[in-house]
């Protein structure tokens, strides 16, 4: 009797141990890719610039701006208000340089008990004439998770900046963007 008990028990906890593990394997992330693209454009709100001298006393600018604007994209995660924090260096002469920051973008109106689609972003990029940016973008977004990364391109005209993370306009190269999950091991 003693021995059919410990049996049963025995094959009980198999069997719930069994489970937990199926259940944990149909929870984990499956890999997967999806292509993206965006347009944005934001106004200055807050900008502080100095200048200093570099090597042979070539100047530079270094600029710092807060951005706030606009995106659009057909992925919610990447659509909405818009804040780009950017810090600029350019050679005053040639107008090279080189920008890094961040993209947050948030939705614009959200209902009671959803939850939030959103991507936070690390932006590095070089500068050409001053006003033409292309760059790479590193960051997540969520509801739901994942990791975006790609490249993008913007003109800065005056305190305006318009651009585009993932697709071919306002100017050419091929920029391309994908929001990926890991799951392969």
């Amino acid at each position: 009797m003693r021995r059919t008990k410990l049996l049963l028990l025995s094959a009980g906890i198999a069997a719930l141990a069994a489970t937990s593990i199926a259940a944990a394997s149909a929870l984990r992330q499956r890999a997967q890719t999806a292509d993206v693209a965006a347009t944005f454009t934001a106004t200055a709100a807050r900008t502080s610039s100095r200048t200093c001298a570099g090597q042979g006393g070539v100047m530079f600018r270094i600029t710092n701006t807060v951005w706030r604007g606009t995106s659009t994209s057909t992925e919610p995660r990447l659509a909405g208000r818009l804040t780009l924090r950017t810090r600029s260096v350019v050679n005053v002469a040639s107008g090279d340089g080189w920008l890094s920051g961040t993209w947050a973008s948030r939705p614009i109106m959200i209902a009671n008990g959803t939850t939030r689609p959103r991507a936070n972003a690390g932006l590095t990029a070089v500068i050409d004439d001053a006003t033409h940016v292309d760059g790479l973008v590193s960051g997540r977004v969520h509801a739901p998770g994942g990791h975006l990364r790609g490249n993008w391109s913007a003109a800065i005209a005056g305190d305006s900046i318009t651009g585009v993370l993932g697709a071919n306009a306002p100017v050419a190269p091929d920029n391309s963007a994908i929001i990926f999950r890991t799951g392969c091991s």
